[in-house]
């Protein structure tokens, strides 16, 4: 049996941890040097206030090696396979500290995937994992297939106010000048991993437009990323319908406090996953440690 493990940044809640079969294992963040941990989505209390305080420090910190090695360690005493899907190696540590907790323990028994996603890319991801092992592939099998299909992830955001994007120190090229003074919004996505420019919307309604067709004719699922009390959802939600048919399931999501520091409380974004080809299972083979996965540029 193969047990799914996440960090918090797959922005999942309890019950849809319980309904993907994944397990979890937190990050934490710290405000005006009080730390927390942050849980599932929807059991973070009311952090918002708390994170939008003006003048607070904000911090964040990866998902720790010990923490990792402690999950792991709990499924294999179980007689369980680890697949372990982090956010991306760009944006945190926690990639690095998942593979250090694997190499601590039975390497052939955990495998560590980058996702280079986070939030929606990760729930994707978790999603396939769970099909692909109802289909009876290895350990192996899954993380390679996982690491040629996480490129079929699409992630598309905005920002009113790139104040946090920029503290954060993780953006790629990203045109600093946007603001929301001359009434420009960046239109933001994850490329590989890293945050880069895609293209900048005059004014709001252009923002909601360009969001809502980034995504391309024919998706019928997509992961919306906003606040529920986000004043620009209810258009971003019409627009998608409309343009994408009445049969359009949206899942709605509002961010887990560490994600919401680095973004801000403004954010609004998408993310949908290209049509996969279904696999059959390779005939059963000698057991053997798998292959390095290639590195992407």
């Amino acid at each position: 049996m193969i047990a799914i493990m996440v960090d918090s940044a797959a922005g999942i809640s309890r019950q849809e941890a319980e309904q993907l079969g994944a397990h979890y294992v937190p990050m934490t963040y710290t405000v005006d040097r009080q730390q927390f941990v942050e849980h599932y989505i929807g059991e973070n209390g009311q952090f918002e206030p708390y994170i939008d305080k003006p003048d607070v420090e904000r911090r964040t910190s990866q998902a720790t090696a010990a923490a990792f090695v402690a999950a792991f360690e709990r499924q294999l005493a179980k007689g369980r396979q680890v697949l372990c899907i982090t956010i991306s190696s760009r944006l945190s540590g926690t990639y690095a500290n998942a593979v250090m907790a694997a190499k601590e323990l039975n390497e052939d028994e955990i495998k560590v995937l980058d996702s280079r996603n986070c939030a929606g890319g990760i729930y994707f991801l978790i999603q396939r994992a769970q099909a692909l092992i109802a289909l009876g592939f290895s350990l192996c099998e899954v993380t390679e297939r996982l690491a040629m299909e996480r490129k079929l992830i699409h992630n598309v955001f905005t920002v009113n106010d790139m104040t946090n994007l920029r503290k954060s120190g993780r953006l790629g090229v990203v045109r600093l000048s946007v603001s929301t003074i001359l009434n420009l919004r960046p239109i933001l996505c994850l490329q590989n991993g890293s945050v880069f420019s895609q293209s900048v919307a005059r004014g709001n309604h252009e923002q909601l437009r360009m969001l809502a067709e980034s995504v391309p004719m024919g998706t019928r699922f997509v992961v919306v990323h906003s606040r529920e009390n986000n004043p620009q959802l209810p258009m971003l939600q019409e627009m998608l319908v409309s343009r994408l048919g009445e049969g359009l399931e949206l899942r709605i999501v509002s961010l887990g406090p560490v994600l919401a520091i680095h973004l801000g409380l403004t954010y609004l974004g998408v993310c949908w996953m290209d049509a996969v080809q279904e696999a059959v299972p390779a005939a059963p083979k000698a057991p053997a440690s798998c292959p390095a996965m290639p590195e992407e540029p």
